[in-house]
């Protein structure tokens, strides 16, 4: 149990940040962690290992979280092309991309969320709470087996569930094409390489200095709502494109170590603690108990960030 105890804290912590932190579903829907385990655990902790094991790290286990997005929002729940998976989804897709039905507005926001909030941060913060194991597989082949089994069979049970309550099944093409899309980005993530520190010979940042950086970036991302239809998209990209930008400058330089990787991460945990006291969840107002449940959340977060930081000597690499 010691050995696969940070595999199976992954597994519960996934869907913790991906749908309680944000807000989206309460305290009250704790029963339904270990079912949505099967999906965002599930996936978080096969893209751990499939990295770890081929000796890769941030840049593949990100792209590996974009293809888990589509995955889930393309294949599993298919909301990216039923319009009317949400209450007043429809009224408000007006980014609506012509001849594949996608709304790019919701698919940049699901992505991103899912690619970093319940996947890569939860990666990390459990990787440094065991800093001994942290690059190393904690599961051995029959247990990796069996996590894709869990995967798969609980991604096609959720699927048939949505599907029972929606009555929406999205056309061959756009499931063919989103399993192209996702072939291509599993492919692409084990050809892309990560940056070595130590490139470019000028000084990193302070750690803390990340972190501001990745909480400014990431909540103006959430705020780009206020913008008015494609300039919300162009909004969205050019935060993705300034963070992806400076966070690779930065980490060639001397000194960039996994005190900035965790530094980067307390910055987006800081901006899904405030998001998700706001959000309104998919189940209607919050009660009382309910509030006071986010805030115990959004504090126990932000301390398992804070547990997770490295103050002996750090790994010099990009991680």
């Amino acid at each position: 149990m010691r050995r696969v105890a940070p595999a199976i804290a992954l597994f519960f912590l996934a869907p913790l940040f991906g749908e309680y932190l944000l807000g989206n579903l309460t305290v009250s829907d704790l029963g339904s962690l270990p079912f949505l385990g099967l999906l965002y655990g599930a996936g978080a902790v096969l893209i751990r290992e499939t990295a770890r094991r081929a000796g890769r790290g941030s840049a593949t286990m990100l792209l590996l979280g974009v293809a888990y997005a589509l995955i889930e929002e393309c294949l599993v729940d298919q909301m990216l092309f039923n319009h009317s998976y949400f209450v007043g989804q429809a009224e408000a897709s007006d980014t609506v991309v012509p001849g594949i039905g996608v709304d790019a507005l919701l698919a940049i926001v699901v992505v991103a969320m899912h690619a970093v909030w319940s996947t890569y941060i939860p990666i990390t913060i459990v990787e440094a709470l065991v800093p001994a194991r942290r690059t190393t597989p904690w599961l051995r082949t029959p247990g990796l087996a069996i996590t894709a089994a869990v995967f798969v069979g609980g991604s096609t049970w959720l699927g048939y569930v949505i599907y029972q309550e929606t009555g929406f099944f999205a056309t061959p093409a756009q499931l063919v094409g989103s399993a192209a899309v996702v072939a291509g980005l599993i492919a692409a993530a084990f050809l892309v390489r990560g940056t070595a520190a130590g490139a470019d010979p000028r000084t990193a940042p302070k750690p803390w200095l990340a972190g501001v950086f990745a909480f400014g970036t990431s909540s103006l991302f959430m705020l780009t709502e206020e913008l008015p239809g494609w300039a919300e998209v162009a909004g969205c990209l050019a935060l993705v494109a300034l963070f992806a930008a400076v966070v690779r400058g930065w980490s060639r330089r001397t000194g960039w170590d996994e005190r900035h990787r965790l530094a980067l991460v307390g910055g987006a945990v800081f901006t899904y603690a405030w998001l998700g006291l706001v959000m309104v969840p998919e189940t209607g107002p919050k009660s009382t108990a309910e509030h006071i449940g986010g805030v115990v959340l959004a504090c126990a977060a932000v301390c398992l960030w804070a547990a997770a930081q490295v103050p002996r000597r750090s790994c010099s690499c990009a991680g």
